[in-house]
């Protein structure tokens, strides 16, 4: 299967939320040797988005994935236990390139892993931009990749239904502290060789 070189440019859109969930609930096996999850009184806050990535990108597709912030290298980080795409060249290229733990799977209704309704939609002023790294571990290899994502950013609330027998059961019935949804926005994922 063949997949862009890296970095990747994408546009799209998503709905993202931002959830508390006890520590001992979240994985580290996708950590990167020295990397620690961040934590307030025992809680992590994982961000929970759905991702649809359309036609003026290197691909088009649809994703889901989990993500919480980390400390790494001194400095803060995302890094992503559970993702799923439905594209094969995504999956491949998120795995070798980047260490991410992409799984294939298809989106709708009926999802076992999740479904979000969002509503409402508060405009923030402007074109919001935010940059950083992600700090993976797969198969034995860490790796750290640089990310840039700009977009208009809007304040909604969204209902999730998390599966409880499904692999996003811990989140069954949390709700979430804050919830955006990005249009327009451009990612670049990667770094040039």
């Amino acid at each position: 299967m063949a997949y862009p070189a890296e970095p990747w440019h994408l546009r799209g859109s998503l709905v993202i939320s931002v959830f508390r969930v006890p520590r001992r609930l979240v994985p580290t096996d996708h950590l990167p040797s020295g990397a620690r999850v961040i934590t307030v009184a025992g809680n992590a806050f994982v961000a929970v988005a759905f991702v649809s990535y359309e036609p003026g990108g290197v691909l088009s597709y649809e994703e889901l994935l989990v993500a919480t912030l980390v400390h790494d290298e001194g400095r803060v980080a995302v890094s992503v236990p559970q993702i799923w795409v439905d594209s094969e060249a995504s999956c491949q290229g998120g795995r070798e390139l980047w260490a991410i733990p992409k799984q294939l799977a298809r989106f709708g209704q009926g999802s076992s892993i999740a479904g979000v309704a969002a509503t409402g939609g508060v405009p923030l002023p402007g074109r919001w931009t935010a940059a950083g790294w992600t700090a993976q571990r797969l198969d034995g290899r860490d790796v750290r990749t640089r990310a840039r994502m700009s977009g208009r950013v809007s304040l909604i609330r969204t209902g999730w239904m998390f599966p409880v027998d499904g692999p996003l059961g811990d989140l069954t019935g949390r709700t979430p502290l804050v919830s955006f949804a990005v249009k327009d926005m451009q990612l670049t994922f990667g770094q040039a060789p």
